[in-house]
């Protein structure tokens, strides 16, 4: 009796070590994960347990990418309902005169001025004050550094380094002198940012770097070194620092035939100056290529007044009754002290009629 007992409880557990391992068999591999270098980087952060920040209010009626793209480029969009349109948000700028919506480097790491140029450059973009809106849902403050120093005691440029709304509803209604922006209107703009949010690609990724993100996401453990391997890749912060203006000294003689600092100049009047002056595009202040316009640049240089090329990059313009349009200053990192060198040489030289460009 006890033998059969045996037999029989021998044969019950096969039987369950057999359907054990059935079960086991026929449970279905976890999906490994592989890096693209189109993935968003917030859909990766996300796969490493990081809560994602700057998301989107879809909830608020009529809120879209493409709304705020137009907002962005147009100064309007369709309304909330869709019929008809906004009024423009500003009468004197639009958000693209003084920001890109690419991105400004090849390694966002490594943010300096003559780096931006050199891209803006190769890629045909203007060279402008404000930071780019590529990856700008990436980071994690706004108005930083001098910004908050110097304007940290008004309450709205304090809210806006930590908070990107109202970050967006400050350059609304003091950087473009326009209108505030209605909810819907900021979570349009969100969702745009968020539509240029950065990618895999934009972080120059080694094979193994990869693969380090890949394994920690499969295999979920050291997800934090993972993180952490991803964000000193890119900088979630745009620096900013002001300088005082110099004093007007003429350019020497060596100066007079320094072929690459010309070169160099040039390039910064021709997409920055020109990129608001031409035309008055964003200024009741014309500027041109004539030689006109270089000795009136020369005059109000010399003369260490407002008009003075130093002062205006460094501390911009005040708007004035009835001409809101105004010159935003320039921090160092977006133009560095060698660029406005090589801005001063370029006009001086222009003014007098040596275009070494010409040479």
């Amino acid at each position: 009796m006890f033998g059969k007992f045996k037999i029989t409880t021998i044969l019950a557990s096969l039987m369950i070590l057999v359907l054990v391992a059935s079960f086991t068999i026929m449970q279905p591999e976890k999906e490994q994960f592989f890096l693209s270098d189109d993935d968003e980087l917030w859909g990766v952060y996300e796969k490493l347990g990081k809560i994602r920040f700057n998301a989107v209010n879809t909830s608020i009626k009529g809120v879209s990418a493409e709304k705020g793209r137009d907002i962005i480029t147009k100064g309007y969009s369709a309304k909330q309902d869709g019929k008809g349109k906004t009024a423009m948000q500003s009468p004197y700028f639009k958000c693209t005169a003084c920001h890109n919506s690419e991105k400004e480097f090849d390694d966002l790491s490594n943010v300096s001025a003559q780096s931006r140029l050199d891209y803006a450059v190769e890629h045909d973009l203007p060279f402008l004050q404000g930071s780019s809106f590529y990856g700008l849902i990436n980071r994690k403050t706004f108005y930083n550094d001098d910004y908050q120093k110097k304007y940290g005691h008004v309450p709205i440029i304090k809210a806006s380094n930590t908070d990107i709304r109202q970050a967006i509803q400050l350059c609304a209604t003091q950087c473009a002198q326009g209108r505030a922006l209605d909810d819907w209107e900021i979570e349009s703009i969100m969702a745009y940012y968020s539509s240029i949010g950065l990618k895999i690609k934009d972080l120059n990724l080694k094979p193994a770097e990869k693969k380090e993100i890949e394994t920690a996401i499969n295999e979920n453990k050291d997800l934090h070194q993972a993180v952490h391997k991803l964000e000193e890749k890119y900088l979630a912060t745009s620096p900013a620092h002001f300088a005082d203006h110099k004093e007007y000294t003429p350019i020497t003689e060596a100066e007079k035939k320094d072929t690459k600092s010309f070169k160099n100049g040039q390039l910064i009047y021709e997409r920055s100056c020109l990129h608001c002056h031409a035309g008055k595009r964003y200024s009741f202040f014309a500027l041109d290529k004539s030689n006109f316009s270089f000795k009136n640049l020369l005059s109000k240089t010399k003369g260490n007044k407002d008009g003075s090329v130093y002062k205006i990059t460094r501390h911009g313009t005040w708007p004035l009754a009835g001409k809101k349009a105004y010159m935003p200053l320039y921090p160092i990192e977006k133009m560095s002290e060698n660029q406005l060198g090589d801005l001063k040489v370029y006009i001086e030289n222009m003014a007098a009629g040596n275009n070494l460009a010409a040479k």
